[in-house]
């Protein structure tokens, strides 16, 4: 099988003359559209027996993904010549590892275990692993462990392993870490660091392994210098790895090593995407929100519903960092559907919500539908509130009539010409009113003017798409 090797420095360079430099930009780099960052913080076990640091341990990190919602369950697979060493709660995994500065509040995102030698290192070279496997999953309520087969496929993974650094150890010998990938038979593009030595593993032909340096230094070291970074370019549901240690022992007074450390491991996951497995499994006719008594109440059309699994709604109080307000189950039928959700937003204190949805099929394929802005307030008297806005495809009106009676709507363009004309029977208080045909209509200002009785409501539309 051909491995693809990148040297991001020319192995020729000393070593020490990188021993204390620190390139952290780079390395890290991704295509803007997949630039995903993983965030492991408050894992907690939910299998495995007796020793939580034992094989066949697995632990849930909730949202993993900010903004996709995806959950993700490492397994402890094998523990060769090694022990993991806890750090607090969740024990597999270090949310207070610092860096060289000292500071952990970047570093409490990645996935930080602690591992040393099963026994004192002394005249006899020795090697150990502790070996895992990460999959991802659509986020799910609770701590049980999910359904075998739900794991989600992703593309473009990229296995960021920092600090892969070493100690010296008297004449001649020195302890390095170590860090190895599956090949999974899809082999992965490999970035090895100046300091650090990548080659095959001699114990199997399916893992690439890459040695650390000599050169210790403080905390997780964020450094080109000592990184090694895998690109899985392939679809993939599993990826596994090994964080572990090789021991050369000193060519003199080896008996008085007697060493044992504890190193800290810290792994990052990201620039992937989520590839869609053949066309979207539904076509989403209309998407909206309205608000009514403190609740949010969020309606959608589909047609042509095939392999659907559910749809999850999300919402967010800025546009751009999205939570889960709750799911619902995809009916997965050819015909017209009307889905409607109901959002408690009482506790809330904000003018202003974005709702969207995103769609996951049973292959767990998934795309996200266009957002749309809710205004919160009430309308008051001789007011018209305008929602979404800007708008795509619908938009709708509330208004509150003074009195009930036949209302007249009218959609002027810039230029002062009647582009929309409908009618709509409103009732004695709050109205919601679909302005019809929005999606014939080009981007730009719009002027709405609502007539009903006596009472004439004006406001503006912004249409972009």
């Amino acid at each position: 099988m051909k491995k693809i090797f990148t040297l991001l420095f020319a192995l020729a360079a000393a070593f020490f003359s990188f021993a204390q430099t620190c390139t952290t930009s780079g390395f890290d780099m991704c295509d803007p559209s997949t630039a995903i960052s993983s965030d492991f913080r408050n894992g907690v076990q939910i299998a495995g027996t007796g020793n939580p640091l034992s094989v066949g341990a697995k632990y849930k990190f909730n949202n993993v993904i900010p903004g996709l919602s995806l959950d993700a369950v490492i397994s402890i697979d094998a523990i060769v010549n090694a022990t993991l060493k806890g750090a607090g709660n969740p024990t597999i995994d270090d949310d207070g590892v610092t860096g060289e500065t000292g500071s952990a509040a970047e570093l409490a995102s990645l996935f930080a275990p602690r591992i040393a030698p099963d026994q004192p290192l002394t005249c006899s070279n020795r090697t150990g692993y502790v070996e895992f496997t990460l999959k991802f999953y659509t986020h799910y309520a609770g701590n049980g462990a999910p359904g075998a087969g739900t794991e989600i496929g992703v593309a473009n993974l990229t296995i960021l392993n920092f600090d892969m650094d070493g100690i010296t150890v008297g004449t001649n010998g020195w302890l390095k870490e170590t860090g190895a990938v599956k090949t999974n038979n899809a082999d992965p593009v490999i970035f090895a660091a100046s300091t650090t030595e990548l080659t095959n593993d001699p114990n199997s032909a399916s893992w690439v392994l890459t040695y650390g340096s000599t050169v210790n230094r403080n905390g997780i070291a964020k450094c080109t210098e000592v990184i090694e970074k895998s690109v899985y370019t392939n679809s993939l549901s599993a990826f596994s790895f090994r964080l572990g240690y090789d021991y050369k022992a000193p060519t003199s007074d080896c008996a008085g090593a007697g060493i044992q450390p504890t190193r800290d491991y810290g792994v990052r996951f990201g620039c992937f995407n989520l590839p869609a497995a053949g066309p979207l499994p539904v076509s989403l006719v209309k998407f909206g929100a309205t608000y009514s008594a403190e609740k949010a109440n969020i309606v959608w059309t589909s047609l042509q519903e095939s392999n659907m699994n559910s749809y999850e709604i999300q919402r967010s109080f800025d546009g751009t960092n999205f939570e889960v307000a709750g799911y619902v189950k995809s009916n997965n039928l050819t015909t017209v559907q009307l889905y409607t959700f109901t959002d408690d937003v009482s506790a809330f204190n904000s003018k202003y919500i974005y709702y969207r949805i995103r769609i996951v099929d049973n292959d767990h394929s998934m795309k996200l539908t266009n957002t749309v802005l809710l205004k919160v307030d009430e309308p008051k008297a001789n007011e018209m509130l305008i929602s979404p806005t800007p708008a795509t495809t619908n938009a709708q009106i509330k208004v509150k009539a003074m009195k009930a009676g036949m209302g007249d709507l009218m959609v002027f363009d810039a230029a002062g010409k009647v582009v929309l004309h409908q009618q709509a029977a409103l009732l004695t208080g709050n109205n919601t009113i679909p302005i019809n045909n929005i999606n014939a209509l080009s981007s730009g200002y719009y002027t709405i003017r609502l007539i009903v009785n006596d009472e004439t409501f004006t406001s503006k539309l912004l249409i972009w798409k």
